[in-house]
């Protein structure tokens, strides 16, 4: 029965967290929606000095797409919330040893990803716009972009590029519960870089300079991460 008992009263202390992530969630959607003229000007800012404007081809594809937009804000508005509560109930279970690199993992996560949709909102966007714009322009076909793609596109660059940039994070865990050396890593350094590279390549446009603007800053948060894991073995 103190079994069963202490099983119902974890579920609802989960169920109470889920609610208030829920709650805050439904909060940050509908200020999100009621300012999107705001949201979407800030969202317009990689357009800025290609002479392009964005339209809309049905009815309701404005209306919708600043729906998303405030969903999608909500959603991120909402992570570092759900992070902290999932800590909050997962912290009573862990060992003291698992505690530093937990609390390490929570308060990195965030910050790497913003650190990561930032460097796409301001470097890897524009560049990607610009190259799109300049792509085979002796065809006289001229762009007419839609309000709903681009924004799709956009957001979904900026997450691709916050959860690569987690990377060094999900290193770090490895070294630090120690599943894998920091030798170990070392050794594979050529196949990282292979892989960088062709993460690189596939979220970004088919040019190199954009390639490399992601591809470096992904191999010295590796490099970097290696330098701390050498601090966690010791």
């Amino acid at each position: 029965m103190k079994d069963e008992g202490e099983v119902t009263e974890h579920l609802e202390e989960l169920r109470h967290r889920i609610l208030n992530v829920l709650l805050f969630f439904l909060a940050a959607f509908v200020l999100l929606f009621l300012f999107s003229e705001h949201l979407v000007a800030f969202l317009q800012s990689p357009l800025k000095g290609l002479g392009l404007s964005l339209y809309y081809f049905k009815p309701y594809e404005k209306f919708l797409t600043y729906m998303r937009i405030a969903f999608w804000g909500g959603m991120i508005l909402s992570l570092p919330l759900a992070i902290l509560q999932g800590s909050l109930f997962v912290y009573p279970a862990l060992r003291k040893n698992e505690v530093r690199y937990f609390l390490f993992a929570v308060l990195a996560a965030p910050l790497l990803f913003a650190a990561g949709s930032a460097f796409a909102y301001r470097v890897i966007a524009p560049m990607a716009f610009r190259f799109f714009l300049s792509f085979s322009p002796q065809d006289n076909v001229l762009p007419v972009w839609g309000f709903g793609e681009y924004a799709s596109f956009l957001f979904t660059l900026m997450v691709a590029s916050g959860f690569v940039f987690l990377l060094p994070l999900f290193i770090l865990l490895l070294i630090g519960t120690g599943l894998v050396p920091v030798r170990t890593l070392s050794r594979l350094r050529p196949w990282v870089i292979m892989a960088i590279a062709l993460a690189a390549a596939l979220l970004t446009p088919p040019d190199v300079v954009s390639q490399i603007l992601l591809g470096v800053p992904l191999y010295l948060l590796f490099e970097g991460s290696l330098l701390i894991g050498k601090f966690l073995e010791k």
